[in-house]
């Protein structure tokens, strides 16, 4: 157990600890696309629960998933391909936000993790055109490949608890890469999660595959366009039947 303040680590087990891992970790913001990402990597990679994390103001939800109970925060590990996740379901409370994000690259750091990259959702609004997917930022300690993508332009904000995590990580040394695909801003967006596990797969020389995230994408689009037809559909016969002026 890891102890300080307002949040706590509970390791299953610790025998798989050995410097080099590679750690993945996404929130829920644009599009949701970081924790998708994220759960999306533990289920195809089969990764195995080792750890909990709990807060002082904790989500009070578990469900039963593939494997077992399932819990707002845990850690997860691939020993082969030495990958660490982070499933941060929830967004942590106000009050323990700052604690739980430091909590995280603190462990991390303690690991000796060889590279943390972060998984975010950017404004889709903010696209320069079809071809352009994602952008990334590193900070100074990075030193590993970096995508094919545009850098993250100057002057745009980072917001939440990615922003927090890109801060620690400078803080503690910690090598950091940020993938920002673009993404919707109102709805899950599992194709922009796709294009991060694209990245993502070159960068850890993993093949994850996207088709079940491309077909949610595609059911999703499908349930939004249906409901934009009715609005609007409903907006002109209300519009039809108000007496003539």
């Amino acid at each position: 157990m890891r102890r300080a303040g307002s949040v706590r680590l509970f390791l299953q087990e610790d025998s798989w600890i050995e410097p080099g891992y590679r750690a993945v970790v996404g929130y829920k913001g644009f599009g949701a696309v970081g924790i998708i990402t994220v759960l999306h990597l533990v289920e195809e990679l089969g990764m195995d629960r080792v750890g909990i994390v709990v807060s002082r103001h904790h989500p009070e939800y578990a469900f039963r998933g593939g494997r077992g109970l399932v819990y707002p925060y845990e850690i997860y590990v691939d020993r082969q391909k030495k990958i660490l996740a982070v499933a941060t379901r929830e967004l942590p409370d106000e009050r323990i936000r700052v604690d739980y994000v430091w909590e995280i690259t603190r462990f991390l750091k303690k690991l000796g993790v060889e590279t943390l990259y972060l998984i975010g959702g950017l404004d889709s609004r903010l696209k320069r055109g079809p071809e352009d997917q994602l952008r990334w930022l590193a900070n100074r300690y990075y030193r590993g490949p970096v995508p094919r993508d545009p850098e993250f332009e100057r002057g745009l904000l980072i917001i939440g608890p990615l922003a927090l995590q890109l801060m620690f990580a400078d803080i503690l040394e910690v090598p950091t890469l940020a993938l920002l695909p673009y993404a919707k801003t109102d709805a899950p967006d599992p194709a922009a999660a796709a294009i991060a596990i694209d990245r993502l797969n070159s960068l850890l020389g993993i093949s994850v595959e996207v088709d079940e995230l491309l077909a949610e994408a595609a059911r999703i689009q499908e349930e939004l366009s249906r409901l934009e037809e009715a609005v609007s559909r409903e907006a002109s016969e209300r519009k039809s039947s108000e007496p003539y002026m």
